[in-house]
């Protein structure tokens, strides 16, 4: 019976060794355990001031977009400046190719009127002409009437005197309307210059 008891004693410390050396074994798996999990938290330490990090530059990045968009909200409200700088500019030049059109219009209009005012000179010199031939030959008359006879020379001097007198009212008549005409004309040129 002692010889079963120190079986029995001797595989309960066989069992106690196997006991403490699994004990030992677990204790040694979970320190590895516990230093692979101190690895990881240390691991997740780094992670999380990685992502803070990350999340710091995100934050510097949206504030770069921010001012990169505000720069832009200028820069279209600067093309609308432009844009409108542009209207400006082509209202401007509509309205002085307007004011040219006018112009060219107004400046056909005198030059119609100078060539009219210059036919109605030449009709004018025309006349004066004329009237100058008449005189000459009213000239040539009294003249030829200065040989005749004294009494028929006055009556002839009497009625070409009136003829002269006819004349003179319608030459001082022409003189005045070329004066006119002349002053009209001074008129016109006035505003070229």
């Amino acid at each position: 019976m002692e010889a079963i008891l120190r079986e029995i004693l001797a595989k309960l410390t066989n069992i106690e060794s196997n006991f403490l050396q699994f004990q030992q074994e677990v204790r040694n798996q979970f320190a590895r355990i516990d230093e692979r999990f101190a690895q990881i938290d240390e691991r997740f330490a780094q992670i999380d001031e990685r992502f803070a990090q990350i999340d710091e530059r995100f934050a510097q990045i949206d504030e770069r977009f921010a001012q990169i968009d505000e720069r832009f909200a200028q820069i279209d409200e600067r093309f609308a400046q432009i844009d409108e700088r542009f209207e400006q500019i082509e209202a401007r030049f509509a309205n002085m190719e307007a004011r040219l059109t006018a112009l060219e219009q107004e400046m056909k209009e005198a030059n119609t009127r100078i060539s009219r005012l210059e036919k109605e000179m030449c009709d004018v010199k025309n006349r004066l002409e004329h009237v100058e031939i008449q005189l000459s030959d009213v000239k040539e008359t009294v003249h030829r009437l200065e040989i005749q006879l004294a009494n028929d020379v006055q009556t002839l001097l009497q009625h070409i005197y009136k003829k002269i007198d006819e004349k003179g009212f319608e030459i001082y008549a022409l003189n005045k309307r070329l004066h006119h005409v002349e002053a009209t004309i001074e008129q016109l040129q006035s505003p070229q210059r």
